[in-house]
């Protein structure tokens, strides 16, 4: 594929990195210039990623997924087993 066939990312303006209870995560929102779909990843501070399954019509929506999914299951949900028994042991 050449390098004018690769689709541009486009980056949210939401995107941040964020602190909850000590623990860092980085919350990407982006898309392909030729998807309107918005991608959801949080990436925690041991460098795993969490992409949501499905696309978002809107960036906003995915940054209250986000929210969402802090607010119900808390920061732990974006860890897996290994990672959580380093944090809270």
């Amino acid at each position: 594929m050449d390098a004018e066939e690769d689709p541009e990312i486009i980056m949210s303006d939401l995107c941040a990195d964020v602190e909850v209870d000590g623990c860092f995560l980085t919350v990407e929102i982006y898309k392909a210039d030729i998807d309107p779909g918005w991608i959801l990843e949080v990436i925690n501070e041991f460098g795993t990623s969490t992409v949501f399954d499905d696309p978002f019509i809107a960036d906003g929506l995915a940054w209250k997924q986000f929210e969402k999914t802090l607010n119900e299951e808390g920061v732990t949900a974006f860890y897996n087993k290994k990672e959580k028994r380093k944090l809270f042991h």
